[in-house]
């Protein structure tokens, strides 16, 4: 991670702490969420564009100065696979992000719901297992892995319903993007380092806890 990276992540994350600081107990909340990770289906052989369908899980904590703002910080931890196949060789990789990021909410709150949009970023590691096989020319399989990582951002939107008090149910759409550097080998048995789109969208459900 460069230091520019590490001093910009480091702003992602110190202003809510501070702003946290300031705020009552009672504005705390604690979230556990988990569901589909979409990969970004655009871009070229750099992307995520033949990866199938994976899951998400993200554990976050947030804080809200005022009934109609929160600001968060969370974790987790997505993952992907694909396969890729012509008549001289095939390619099957499996991605897997653990991304730390801080988000700002607005957030509308009625009787029953929570409504809230936001945006923010934070650094995405991330990590790829690569099989390859040859069928022609007597090349052996590859077998590799890459990681790196790389700042990135997102935007979410959702709601949260008002179960009791302290607990929230809610589902809520995030889109993000990140593009860390991985050196790979491709089809045509050349290894390189690119940039690569491990962005997508993330559909979760997930249990809120206020304290």
């Amino acid at each position: 991670m460069r230091s520019s990276d590490v001093r910009l992540l480091l702003s992602c994350l110190l202003i809510p702490l501070s702003v946290a600081s300031a705020a009552a107990a009672d504005t705390g909340y604690f979230s556990v969420k988990g569901g589909s990770f979409l990969p970004n289906g655009s871009g070229g052989a750099n992307s995520l564009k033949s990866f199938n369908t994976g899951y998400n899980a993200e554990l976050a904590v947030g804080f809200r100065p005022e009934s109609y703002a929160a600001l968060e910080l969370g974790t987790g931890y997505f993952s992907a696979s694909g396969t890729v196949a012509n008549a001289d060789s095939s390619s099957r990789k499996t991605v897997y992000g653990i991304p730390i990021t801080a988000t700002a909410k607005a957030i509308l709150d009625t009787t029953k719901f929570d409504l809230f949009a936001g945006a923010g970023f934070g650094y995405y590691f991330a990590f790829i297992d690569n099989h390859v096989d040859f069928f022609s020319g007597g090349l052996p399989s590859v077998q590799e892995s890459s990681h790196g990582g790389a700042l990135g951002y997102h935007l979410v939107a959702g709601a949260d319903y008002k179960l009791s008090e302290r607990f929230r149910l809610g589902a809520d759409f995030k889109w993000f993007v990140a593009k860390p550097e991985l050196e790979l080998t491709d089809s045509q048995n050349v290894k390189s380092r690119a940039k690569w789109d491990i962005g997508g969208e993330v559909l979760n459900v997930g249990l809120k806890y206020l304290f």
